[in-house]
């Protein structure tokens, strides 16, 4: 039923989804202890909502415009399961705009495929991933994809790999500038370049272990299915499947080297893992199809249910 309902593209399916993210963002107010009645609290929360909304149908145009799945809603229903798996994500609203960023980074690092206005991609690319990192610093990684799909362009020069680093300093010259306005010192970027934390132990919490669980392995497993038929794929289609592996592999690092460890830096692992299990679950015989669709499916809307609105 879930398979079949998400399996095309229509209205209902977004409008179902952004309920569902409501609810859940709703249900995490209800039970922050911290949060109190005033329009100060209210506009923030609408603001953080919106921002939601907003990262969830930005995924969703990324892949059409990508065409990095079929025409389906399976990869944001997904993504929007793996949301309430972790509302810790809510409470957190520098990651949800750093993840905005690098959504808005990938989208061009993406369309280099199509070998227009290569220059301004990297460029807009670079400024993204360099806004993200304001808000959550270990963002910066994202750099390793950029300069890999330049290496993947069929005609690369010194100048394109020039081009994210003037980015990069575009961007850290104007947030120096403004804080030298604001606040009159350099103090800032000793609090932004923040130090890896391998300490794993926050993770030691069934509500956050679960989902973490169910990320890494739905990583490797649809990572490797999609690495071993990387070859087999269309030329059109090969340049965003081999891109999809490079961002989950750096996902990986940027999530494992967060200074604070409470889940919500999951949020940088929903978008490849969202891609690459729905990639597998396309892959699949229709036979095949219909039943692994709608045991997996059902599989994490009860998780969802059960960690979201239970344990959380």
């Amino acid at each position: 039923m879930l398979a079949s309902f998400f399996g095309k593209s229509s209205p209902i399916n977004y409008v179902l989804l952004c309920i569902s993210i409501s609810v859940g963002y709703l249900l995490f107010l209800f039970n922050s202890q911290s949060w109190t009645f005033s329009f100060i609290n209210l506009g923030s929360s609408v603001l953080i909502l919106s921002l939601l909304m907003f990262m969830l149908l930005l995924v969703d145009f990324i892949i059409r415009k990508n065409d990095v799945t079929e025409n389906n809603t399976y990869a944001i229903f997904i993504y929007t399961i793996f949301l309430l798996m972790t509302p810790s994500v809510f409470g957190e609203t520098n990651i949800i705009i750093s993840a905005i960023f690098l959504l808005l980074s990938t989208r061009r690092i993406l369309s280099l495929r199509t070998g227009r206005n290569i220059e301004k991609k990297l460029f807009d690319a670079g400024m993204y991933i360099t806004l993200a990192s304001l808000f959550y610093f270990w963002a910066i990684l994202y750099f390793i994809i950029v300069f890999i799909a330049i290496f993947r362009l069929l005609s690369i020069s010194f100048k394109l790999l020039l081009i994210p680093v003037l980015s990069f300093i575009t961007v850290f010259t104007l947030a120096v500038v403004f804080y030298l306005l604001k606040d009159d010192s350099f103090t800032w970027i000793f609090n932004w370049n923040q130090t890896g934390n391998f300490d794993f132990r926050g993770y030691n919490k069934i509500p956050i272990l679960i989902p973490i669980t169910m990320l890494i392995s739905l990583l490797l497993w649809m990572g490797s299915s999609r690495l071993v038929k990387i070859t087999s794929l269309s030329k059109k289609e090969k340049p965003a499947g081999f891109m999809i592996l490079a961002i989950g592999v750096v996902t990986i690092f940027v999530v494992a080297l967060s200074p604070q460890k409470n889940g919500a830096e999951l949020l940088f692992l929903f978008f490849p893992v969202s891609i690459l299990t729905t990639n597998y679950i396309e892959a699949a015989s229709v036979k095949e199809r219909y039943i692994f669709n709608e045991i997996l499916l059902w599989a994490l809307f009860f998780l969802a249910l059960i960690i979201g609105f239970i344990l959380n």
